[in-house]
This record gives structure tokens, sequence and C-alpha cells, in this order.
């Protein structure tokens, strides 16, 4: 039985998290050395926190890094690579949530546990996908709500932090309305996850099981989640339904030799199979990471997702396919940015088509235009950021 909006724990424990943190903030023995990564409700390991972890672990000696987690798989996982990981219930655990001085997470304060405990540590809030066109936290406010949402995030925010990730003007713009946060407290560093971009890997070694070398193009369609309120329909799966059925479409892939790669949003409630060669659906085990997946592919089919943002960094055709706009848009809110850059759209097969032929990368250059700083281009974002926070705690950088 789903819980009332009042009852559900994030909204529920508001009052003892607030006091809570605040007693957390007298504590004199935090260590500024000591860093503690989580991320996506502490369930994974993965994102712009998997990747800083790894470099800051491989290249900055004088910091302690330990990944809290819920999960014990995890923990085995993050050992196993030879890193230190603890379940975040554990009085292992707890401890490094109490002495940490550098508290690093990717989707909010539960990445640390169901009761973070880091609260006085410098909290930094590296996010899952900085960039992308929908309209999040509060620039879905405005007038009274906004205010008592306000007043509701001074008692405790599950999403409050300290530093906030950028990637350029634009995307601080938008992070100081979101989260309510003021401009000195962004830095403009880049996703650390997006360093693997500049890396040489062999595709063959990107997705497990994905005989890439049969076929001359790679396109891959990463869709967002939606569920129609006004149908009451998965749109993604009506849509896969009709490019899957559609002989046209089908055929074209086989004239061209083309391999359409479907790789499905986490929060998807059906699974789909496909005999087609030319048509392939990945399960989550047959990729490493969203980012090895963009990397191998030639062009990007998505629609109102931040991957584009990401892929743009390779500098590689990207179509918007959005055959639902019209119902989209009718129900969710979508900032300037994707009447900025989509403004060359697909909105049915015959459209998908010609596009994914022309292979313009008119969108990408507009999206890098608007989300990737000139100052780093071309420099590691996790450099950028490790740099970042000792600045901001005062840390010498070695």
């Amino acid at each position: 039985m789903k819980l009332p909006k009042f009852l559900e724990w994030r909204k529920f424990s508001l009052p003892m998290m607030g006091v809570l943190f605040r007693i957390l903030k007298l504590i004199t023995f935090r260590d500024r050395n000591l860093w503690a990564f989580g991320c996506w409700i502490g369930k994974k390991y993965d994102d712009n926190a998997k990747f800083l972890f790894e470099y800051v672990n491989k290249n900055h000696s004088n910091i302690r890094c330990v990944w809290l987690t819920r999960n014990k798989n995890v923990v085995a996982q993050v050992r196993q690579l030879g890193y230190e990981a603890y379940l975040s219930s554990s009085f292992k655990g707890v401890m490094m949530s109490l002495r940490c001085g550098v508290a690093i997470m990717t989707n909010g304060l539960d990445d640390f546990g169901a009761i973070p405990l880091v609260g006085g540590a410098k909290i930094v809030a590296l996010w899952h996908g900085v960039g992308g066109f929908k309209k999040i936290y509060n620039e879905n406010y405005s007038g009274l709500k906004l205010n008592v949402k306000r007043t509701v995030d001074a008692v405790f925010n599950w999403v409050g932090r300290d530093i906030s990730l950028g990637t350029s003007e634009y995307t601080a713009e938008r992070v100081m309305e979101q989260f309510d946060v003021k401009r000195d407290s962004i830095v403009i560093t880049g996703q650390p996850r997006n360093d693997l971009f500049r890396e040489k890997m062999e595709r063959s070694s990107l997705v497990s099981n994905v005989d890439f070398d049969s076929y001359s193009k790679v396109v891959l369609y990463m869709p967002t989640y939606r569920v129609s309120p006004n149908t009451h329909r998965d749109t993604v799966k009506d849509i896969l339904q009709e490019l899957s059925s559609s002989e046209k479409f089908q055929d074209y892939l086989k004239k061209e030799n083309i391999l359409f790669l479907v790789k499905l949003h986490p929060l998807t409630q059906f699974a789909m199979k496909s005999d087609n060669c030319h048509f392939q659906v990945l399960g989550d085990k047959q990729v490493r990471s969203v980012q090895h997946l963009l990397m191998a592919a030639d062009c990007l089919v998505t629609d109102y997702s931040s991957c584009s943002v990401d892929y743009a960094l390779l500098n590689r055709p990207i179509v918007f396919y959005v055959p639902d706009e019209a119902d989209y848009l009718s129900y969710s809110s979508l900032n300037d940015a994707y009447g900025r850059v989509v403004t060359d759209k697909a909105l049915n097969v015959d459209d998908l088509i010609e596009k994914i032929s022309a292979g313009d990368i008119a969108s990408t250059k507009q999206l890098n235009d608007l989300f990737e700083d000139a100052s780093i281009v071309g420099t590691c974002y996790s450099e950028n950021m490790y740099r970042a926070i000792c600045n901001q705690c005062n840390l010498e950088v070695v």
C-alpha cells in the first residue's frame, strides 16, 4: 500500500532531520582530508561520484576516500577494486559519516543512508546530469508555493549543499534557481564522469555481447522515462512498438546496415526483447556505465533527456525524436534550453530516418555552446572538482 505523501519518509522526517543536522554541525573532530562519497540513494556505485572517487584515489594520496552505501554488493564491488567502502548503517560507516570533512553526493543526502550523519561536513552536490531541458525543484514553483517550499527547505533539505557543480554560466544560473543557492557556491568544473570520453578504448570493451564490427553505424536510442497522465500509457513503450513494427524503419536499418541500440531508463517498468539483429534492447548488465555506452555510439537519438549534454562532448550527431512533444508539453515543464537547442526535431518515423541519415551536428554545437564553458574545454573535470573542493575547504592541493 502506498503511503500518503505527507507520511513519506522524506517529508515525515523533516523536523527530526533538521534538528539532527544542526546538532551534528557542532562536531569539532571532522577531518577535511576524509571525503565520503555516495550515489543513487546508496544503492549503486556509479555516476559522477564514482568517477571522482576513483580519480582522487589514484591521483591524490593526501585525501582518504570512502564509499558509503546501503548495498552489500556495492561494498564488495568497491573493495574488489582496491578501495575503501562501508555500509552506511555499519559501525565503520557511521564513524566515517561522523568524521568526514567532505561529503560528496550524486542524488541527495540519502546517498549516505536513510538518516544521513554528515551534517557539519562540506556537502558537495555533483548531481546526476547537469543541464538538460526539464525544469526541476524550485523551477516548478512560484509565488506562495515557492515561499512555502523555501521555508520547509530551511528546516531541512534533502538536496541541500554547500558546493554545487556547474559546467557553464548557463548551468550556474539554473542551479541558482533550482536549489536556491548563491553563485559563489557553484564551481564550473565539468562532470567527472565525462573524463572517460578522453580515453581511447576499443568499442568491443564498452558494451558486452554486442558485435559492433558487423555494422556500418551504431545508433543509440536513450529515451527519458515518462508515462502520460493524459493517456495513462507508457509513451516510450508505444514509441518502441511503433519503431519495431515499422517496415520502413526496419528496412532502412537493414539496407544501411545500422545497429539501433535501445537503452531504457532505469525507472522503466516494462521489458522488451527483439530477435532483429539490427534492433537490439540492452540489459543493464551489458552496460558498464552510461558513459561507456555513449562512447560506443556513432549517433545519439534521444528526447528530453540530459544525456544529450554529455554526448555532445563527443562532437557526434544528435537526433531529437519527440513524436509525443505536444502531449508531453501539456503535463511537463521544459526550460528555455529546449527551445534554443531543439529546433530541428523528428516527429515521426520518416523524420527520424532522414535525420539519422543526415548526420548533422548543428544541435551538438548548440549544446556545447550552452553547456560547456570555454574555461574548462579540454581540461580534466575530476581535477577541476578536486581543486575546487580543496579551495573551498582551505586544503593544500597536492
